[in-house]
């Protein structure tokens, strides 16, 4: 996957940054755009924190909390 790129909006918390998506384009494998999403995550706040580490750790923190959804959604009981 391509990383996301703009538009995207940054705010500063006391407890870190709050990376925002809106409509970030996920691209098929052939180059032609197939998803659309939006999310949002907290991201520690680093100085030396270059854009790619920001995309790179959103994704990867999106895509943790979709998996936690996930699995509480499938679990009996919660």
């Amino acid at each position: 996957m391509e990383f996301l790129g703009q538009p995207f909006g940054i705010q500063n918390t006391s407890e870190g940054w709050l990376v925002t998506w809106n409509d970030a384009v996920l691209h098929g494998p052939k180059g032609a755009p197939d998803e659309s999403v939006s999310f949002t995550v907290l991201l520690p706040r680093r100085a030396d924190l270059t854009i790619a580490e920001v995309q790179t750790y959103a994704l990867k923190r999106a895509a943790e909390l979709l998996q936690h959804m996930i699995q509480a959604k499938t679990t009996p009981g919660q």
